[in-house]
């Protein structure tokens, strides 16, 4: 799933890479007005009370997506809310 935003000049595309036991890896590129992306990033979120991480490494993305995924299945509170 693709979302793009455009705020004055510069327009921002989030995109879904995996999606997993509430766990969520998005790529966030920042473009300019000509569709150049600007910046890039990746932005990891769960249902765990951990605030949301930004790393820039897509290769480190990953490996934090799969490890905060295990720990997600392995916490009780958080396998009663995704079952």
């Amino acid at each position: 799933m693709v979302k793009l935003w455009q705020a004055a000049e510069m327009a921002t595309r989030q995109t879904l890479v995996q999606a997993k036991a509430g766990v969520l890896l998005e790529e966030i590129e920042h473009l300019s007005a000509h569709g150049k992306v600007i910046e890039r990033y990746f932005r990891l979120s769960t249902l765990r009370p951990n605030q949301p991480r930004v790393l820039t490494c897509e290769d480190d993305a990953e490996e934090a997506f799969f490890i905060e995924v295990m720990a997600s299945l392995a916490d009780p509170v958080v396998s009663k809310m995704i079952n």
